[in-house]
């Protein structure tokens, strides 16, 4: 059995769930583009203003998560250095549903660090797995001698699968885990890469926190 989280290296099977994960995220809004295409083609000109805004929605929401993702789970080029509160929050709710989640991150023109802005979006991305359908996320940013995040999740049905609970913690099987997991598990494994940790912090029903905390640069 392999266990126990490696700081040093990422395992690659590790690396293989969350590609497949990426893939499953995206297929969403690709596919709602490609359907929109053949309505276009089948000449139904009636819905072509409808087809058009259907086709604009999924483009930007295929986008924000090819950038979302770039920056948590890539190098993100320059921009994962210089990103603040503010354009965080800009960059989740352009992939996030408004009409099913309320998002609350209070803004800020001071740059995160590529660690803290890496970790804030790879613990929203756990955060917004326990909304099952509706709810709202907030998340929170304090700094001192650390930087602290806190995720919180509110609304009903809100709680953690039993299966991501069972893999947060640094001796998770990784031979268990499965696209639907590894979330939980990376972001454990980053947290610790970056000298600190990540833990589900209380849950109760309807209502669950997660906090992660590392050392201030």
């Amino acid at each position: 059995m392999t266990s126990k989280t490696d700081t040093a290296q990422l395992p690659l099977r590790v690396a293989e769930l969350m590609c497949s994960r990426l893939c499953h995220d995206l297929i969403s809004p690709t596919a709602a583009v490609s359907n929109g295409l053949e309505l276009l083609d089948d000449g139904q000109g009636g819905m072509d203003q409808e087809v058009m805004s259907l086709l604009g929605f999924s483009v930007g929401q295929a986008a924000g998560w090819l950038m979302l993702f770039r920056i948590a789970y890539g190098l993100g080029g320059d921009m994962a250095d210089a990103l603040t509160q503010t354009e965080v929050v800009t960059l989740f709710r352009g992939v996030v549903e408004e009409d099913k989640v309320q998002l609350d991150l209070a803004e800020g023109d001071t740059p995160l660090g590529r660690g803290a802005t890496k970790l804030l979006l790879n613990a929203a991305l756990v955060g917004l797995e326990t909304l099952p359908n509706r709810g709202k996320l907030s998340l929170s940013v304090a700094r001192g001698d650390t930087i602290k995040i806190t995720v919180t999740g509110d609304g009903d049905g809100v709680a953690v699968r039993p299966e991501v609970r069972d893999v947060l913690t640094p001796d998770a099987d990784i031979a268990a885990l499965t696209p639907r997991t590894v979330q939980g598990y990376f972001t454990i494994w980053l947290a610790q890469t970056l000298g600190g940790t990540f833990v589900l912090q209380s849950e109760e029903p309807s209502h669950v926190v997660f906090e992660a905390q590392i050392p201030a640069a």
